[in-house]
């Protein structure tokens, strides 16, 4: 069996446990610049307020129901994220974090305890020590489990947060309750094609031909009938390294001076060859952009990318800083409203593997004390405490709506870097 450990309403239930007073009011968490809703408590879904809402169609709404809205907290998500991980997975011996508010547990081999009681514990726990309210759904399979995770959701009263699917009964009787377009793995385009062929709930692709599905959807769709079926196809997946790094954020104003938008896109190249070490990897391709605001027709509008192949594979903030700045200069043009800009590197090789080129210097191996030093003192102080001359000392995040109760938090906390952001 596996197990879905989902935290409910996460972003909303993070602010909560700086304020408690936010408690049973209306709360939404807004994205990159404060731009769009991404996360909202129970009592701002029952106004109506949509996911991905932008903010400024909602504002009178707030207003007239004293609606509380956060900027995005990277650094405090991600800490509480880590808290609810080690407390779930220090309970199983094989878990896979799937994203910052979901973890798969294997409960393979639990022959003679109570599952459901032993997920009650886990999440009691979890509620206990890092005042996170969760879901719990139980399976056989992946798949299924986001179903009967989909049902502790939707029936809250019923279940007391966990919900087993451990019979062909259960199965049926969920499957024949879960719309089609709400199975794990099926978009709203798929959903659409389902439901022109007359499958409208997820028992009804169940009673699919095989060579129909396999036709419509691929082997993807064989492997999802059979996880609904409850035979696994999905094994829970070891963390690797990741194959590109991208750091982009859309800015809160529209820049036009040259340097202003030099420092951003120069910081974004930092932090990618922060997180290349962070992974012990190299890279041997740098890729920037910029662009302007496509959704202002008064103004002109460009958007442009280049990229460059290095010599050598290199982490080295120093060398990758230059190479952005150089590709920052070929594609800049004066006279725009720049909203946008981003640098991405891929083609990784291991930190230990590179290949040098003959006739390139080589200045990795000298960069690499100051770089270790950077990013040890980063470590203890907190992000950027130590940066290079050329980093913006601006907040590139665009985050105005901060509580008090959040910055006392930064103060009297040393927090590593968001692994998840909205771009």
């Amino acid at each position: 069996m596996y197990a879905l450990v989902d935290c409910n309403n996460f972003f909303v239930s993070c602010e909560r446990t700086l304020d408690p007073t936010l408690e049973g009011k209306p709360v939404v968490v807004l994205s990159n610049n404060d731009g769009c809703v991404v996360s909202r408590s129970k009592e701002a879904k029952d106004l109506g307020i949509p996911m991905a809402a932008p903010a400024f169609k909602y504002k009178e709404l707030f207003k007239e129901h004293d609606v509380k809205s956060f900027s995005a907290k990277f650094e405090l998500y991600n800490a509480r994220s880590q808290q609810v991980i080690d407390i779930a997975s220090s309970f199983v011996a094989e878990y896979e974090v799937y994203s910052i508010d979901e973890l798969f547990l294997n409960l393979t081999g639990f022959k003679y305890i109570n599952i459901h009681d032993y997920c009650m514990e886990i999440k009691n726990k979890i509620k206990t020590e890092v005042n996170i309210p969760v879901s719990i759904g139980i399976a056989p399979t992946k798949t299924l489990c986001k179903v009967a995770n989909r049902i502790v959701k939707d029936f809250p009263g019923n279940f007391d947060g966990v919900y087993i699917l451990d019979t062909p009964e259960k199965i049926e009787k969920a499957l024949k309750w879960l719309n089609i377009g709400d199975v794990w793995g099926i978009g709203r385009r798929l959903a659409v094609k389902m439901q022109d062929n007359g499958v409208y709930k997820a028992w009804d692709l169940l009673q699919k031909p095989e060579m129909w599905v396999r036709k419509v959807m691929g082997i993807h769709g064989v492997r999802m009938i059979n996880e609904l079926k409850g035979i696994r196809q999905l094994e829970l997946d070891t963390p690797s390294p990741k194959k590109s790094i991208a750091v982009t954020r859309s800015f809160m104003e529209m820049l036009t001076k040259k340097e202003d938008v030099r420092e951003r896109v120069e910081t974004f190249g930092m932090y990618c060859s922060e997180r290349l070490r962070k992974q012990n990897t190299c890279c041997k391709m740098v890729t920037v952009f910029v662009q302007t605001n496509r959704f202002r027709k008064d103004l002109p509008e460009y958007r442009n990318a280049i990229t460059q192949i290095l010599p050598n594979p290199t982490n080295s903030s120093i060398l990758i800083g230059r190479v952005v700045n150089e590709l920052f200069e070929a594609i800049f043009k004066e006279g725009f409203h720049y909203k946008k800009a981003g640098v991405i590197v891929n083609d990784f090789v291991p930190e230990d593997q590179r290949l040098i080129n003959l006739f390139e210097e080589d200045t990795q191996n000298q960069h690499l004390p100051v770089m270790k030093a950077m990013d040890a003192m980063n470590k203890k102080f907190g992000k950027d405490k130590v940066r290079l001359g050329s980093m913006s000392g601006e907040n590139t995040y665009g985050r105005k709506q901060l509580s008090p109760e959040y910055e006392a938090f930064l103060k009297n906390n040393t927090l590593k870097e968001a692994n998840f952001r909205f771009h």
